[in-house]
């Protein structure tokens, strides 16, 4: 008997929801019955799909991570500057805080998760590590083809790349703890400003 296809629509749906539970309680307090009843499905379906909490979590560290990458590619596809594309990457990136609404939490259980994983030397079963290396590796290319363009200064691109991430990622996190969205728009426009300042000829 050939097994039944798993529809993609309800794996989604499974991936979206956990998020919810997961930002919402944890990845060791989310339970897969919340999971099912925030899905409008039956606990036993979860488990048609996903075996456990850490496949699904995997799964939904997957999809963050793709969604933030197929954006970050789109945005560099663009007929824009170098300098224009390196400062709309931030952007786009940092106002995830606001566009993902309370599900941003889940990003402190991917990085907690995923810091435990690398140190414990699983560093290419990890989609943050996969995910973080493939955007530093376009802000890499961002920053050399603006160097070649003169619109900015030689530089240890590692180096400016690395602190490029940390910049969208201190902001994701500090911001976190307020939402106020007046005073993170203030924030980030004097951010964006200064960064980019700080990679001119």
């Amino acid at each position: 008997m050939t097994p039944l296809q798993k529809d993609p629509a309800k794996a989604d749906a499974i991936i979206r929801a956990a998020i919810q539970i997961f930002a919402r309680d944890g990845l060791e307090k989310g339970k897969i019955a919340d999971i099912a009843v925030e899905a409008g499905i039956g606990k036993g379906t979860v488990y048609e799909y996903f075996s456990s909490k850490d496949e699904i979590f995997h799964a939904i560290t997957e999809t963050i991570m793709g969604d933030m990458i197929d954006a970050s590619e789109k945005l560099y596809s663009m007929q824009l500057g170098p300098y224009d594309k390196l400062r709309t990457l931030i952007r786009m990136n940092t106002e995830l805080v606001f566009e993902m609404g309370d599900s941003v939490l889940i990003m402190t259980e991917i990085w907690a998760q995923g810091a435990r994983a690398i140190r414990r030397g699983e560093h290419t079963s990890v989609p943050l590590s996969t995910g973080v290396n493939r955007i530093r590796d376009l802000v890499i290319n961002i920053l050399k083809a603006g160097v070649m363009a003169h619109e900015f200064r030689e530089m240890n691109y590692d180096g400016v790349a690395t602190l490029c991430l940390a910049f969208v990622d201190g902001f994701v996190f500090q911001f976190m703890l307020n939402d106020d969205k007046e005073a993170f728009d203030l924030a980030l426009i004097e951010g964006i400003q200064s960064f980019m300042k700080g990679l001119e000829p």
